[in-house]
């Protein structure tokens, strides 16, 4: 039996179907088939261990690197320098460095070089 012969643009048009359909299957089985858990939720870091933050814990999660950097070149830079803002007054509420700061940065594949001068109090 021979098969109807159909012109270029049909051919083209049906290949590109079978090619759209062929990857939304191959979509769908992976997301079927992909362990359940598989996307980790954000890390949760460690509750500070006294009184309220500088500023706002959703602001600080946000914008820490950039107040930090700040901070930093008013101290060293100008000499202004403000204790309750100091990288050991955050050290003083978040007492653990592996529970506070090394667990997000890890998550998100980042190597502050904050403690290449600071060392984390123990």
């Amino acid at each position: 039996m021979n098969s109807p012969i159909l012109p270029v643009g049909d051919r083209s048009r049906i290949s590109f179907r079978k090619g759209i359909v062929g990857l939304l299957l191959f979509m769908l089985a992976v997301l079927v088939l992909l362990p359940q858990g598989s996307w980790a939720a954000p890390p949760q870091p460690e509750k500070a261990v006294r009184g309220p933050c500088v500023r706002d814990p959703e602001w600080m999660r946000r914008n820490h690197m950039d107040f930090l950097k700040h901070k930093r070149e008013a101290t060293v830079r100008e000499g202004k320098f403000v204790k309750a803002e100091s990288f050991l007054a955050c050290a003083d509420c978040h007492q653990s460095r592996e529970r506070f700061c090394d667990r997000c940065h890890a998550y998100v594949a980042v190597a502050p070089n904050c403690f290449e001068c600071h060392q984390y109090p123990k």
